[in-house]
């Protein structure tokens, strides 16, 4: 073979792996977590909440004094604090982007309870319960489990909020 065609075989090989690359070799610090809208029916009373927080539970709390306890334990992954006055303005929804870029503690792994929980009293170490949670499908209180994944922010993790209709207590 002569060095010609050594060239022009390490060029077509060169070509070859460089069509055959796809989009898995992105960049390596794109962020990791998950979207989507929270949309809230049936606003309380602005006085009857205090608080409110999209939170990923790696497991299903055991009762509304584990709440806490859990995030400091970094077993629950919460976002920021819901913006704006919505006990005020009674908002009909909120997009959002849960990642691990959006100065959060979220982490690639899975999640098996993703909930909008909110403060309802005084006590912010007891008086929480979900609000709303992710679930198998619209109207259902199942809860579906969120997988991070690595540098993939997975859309479409809708939650409903209807005051209303809450949600059971997921620790009864």
């Amino acid at each position: 073979m002569t060095p010609s065609q050594k060239t022009i075989g390490a060029l077509c090989c060169l070509a070859i792996l460089f069509v055959s690359c796809d989009e898995e070799l992105g960049p390596v610090n794109e962020p990791s977590g998950f979207s989507g809208v929270i949309r809230f029916k049936n606003w309380p009373p602005a006085t009857d909440i205090k608080e409110m927080r999209l939170v990923a539970f790696e497991d299903i709390p055991a009762d509304s004094a584990t709440v806490i306890p859990m995030l400091i334990a970094g077993k629950a992954a919460v976002y920021p604090p819901l913006p704006g006055d919505y006990f005020q303005a009674l908002v009909d929804s909120v997009v959002y982007e849960f990642t691990d870029k959006s100065g959060t503690n979220l982490q690639v792994k899975e999640y098996k309870y993703v909930a909008v929980m909110y403060q309802f009293g005084p006590n912010i170490f007891h008086d929480w319960r979900p609000g709303g949670v992710y679930s198998t499908g619209p109207g259902e209180f199942d809860a579906a489990p969120i997988r991070v994944i690595l540098h993939r922010v997975i859309p479409n993790v809708d939650i409903l909020v209807d005051f209303h209709n809450l949600p059971p207590l997921p620790w009864r």
